[in-house]
């Protein structure tokens, strides 16, 4: 058997380092179920960014959801019920991050302006929220194209060589420098 894996921890590390870039230090996180190794590898991604940058984890701030829109709204509203002061969201998968985005305007916080967020997996969808959001990138085009190598290595009877392009983050209106 063969299998492709991203480095969800380091595309993690790299969107909470870019909240952290833009001065934010009280960063929630939306995470999915960690049953799934994907939400596992974006916690620690997430972890390991808070740790390099000294800033104390606050498990008031992490959020268990669903990787559902709905269960972006549903994280944020308990989010905003725990009375938490944040700045900023990481979420794992940009379907929690559009959720999240209607429950916060739903709360009368505005994205960027009260609250920055950052979502994962740059679906087409993620450059028409408004505001457009904020992402990291796994390159489909490249998954494809190594796939695709792969697939002639085994069937000639060969080991493929995977060599996955890093996460990149894309960045787009829905994060911005937290005012001082």
């Amino acid at each position: 058997m063969f299998s492709f894996s991203f480095d969800n921890r380091a595309g993690a590390k790299l969107a909470t380092e870019h909240l952290i870039d833009l001065g934010h230090r009280r960063i929630a996180l939306l995470q999915g179920d960690l049953i799934h190794e994907d939400a596992i590898e974006r916690q620690s991604g997430y972890l390991d960014a808070l740790a390099a940058a000294g800033i104390p984890v606050d498990p008031r701030l992490i959020v268990q959801s669903d990787y559902t829109e709905a269960g972006g709204m549903l994280a944020v509203s308990r989010l905003l019920e725990r009375e938490v002061g944040f700045s900023a969201i990481f979420s794992s998968n940009d379907q929690m991050a559009y959720g999240a985005m209607l429950g916060l305007s739903r709360r009368n916080l505005r994205v960027p302006d009260d609250v920055s967020v950052v979502g994962f997996d740059d679906l087409t969808m993620s450059r028409y929220t408004m505001p457009p959001l904020t992402t990291v990138r796994q390159s489909v085009y490249e998954t494809g194209t190594q796939a695709a190598a792969a697939m002639l290595a085994l069937l000639q009877g060969a080991m493929p060589a995977v060599n996955l392009a890093a996460p990149e983050l894309v960045m787009r209106e829905s994060a911005r420098r937290l005012a001082r």
